[in-house]
């Protein structure tokens, strides 16, 4: 029952985000950064900041901030985003219906929000 409600869905996204840094400083700080580009700047704006802090072997940034929040959102979205695998391929798609862009964009920055009070309620 929880998993079809969307407030408790990017409540779980926000912590996981936060688990899944495992206390990493860097990761922890990447989140406020993050929220500020995704605010300003937008959805592909963010998916492509992520995907830069990538390092050649470690995708750690892409996993939590790109491919466990479409994994996590795409439920809530119709039925053709779940048969798209590919990241770049999703934020294209996404891309061609504003209505979806803009509900797929204030749902992550709820989740980074909630992620940002979780940091701090653990102590950061």
């Amino acid at each position: 029952m929880n998993e079809n409600n969307l407030e408790y869905t990017l409540n779980k996204l926000g912590f996981d985000m936060v688990n899944s840094s495992q206390k990493d400083k860097e990761i922890l700080r990447f989140i406020d950064k993050a929220l500020g580009v995704l605010s300003n700047d937008g959805v592909y704006a963010y998916y492509v900041f992520c995907l830069s802090k990538d390092k050649k072997d470690d995708k750690k940034y892409s996993d939590i901030f790109i491919k466990k929040p479409i994994e996590t959102l795409k439920p809530f979205l119709q039925s053709k985003y779940s048969a798209i695998n590919k990241a770049e391929d999703f934020f294209q798609e996404l891309s061609k219906d504003i209505y979806k862009l803009l509900f797929y964009k204030e749902s992550l920055e709820k989740a980074l929000i909630y992620a940002r009070y979780h940091a701090k309620a653990m102590g950061e």
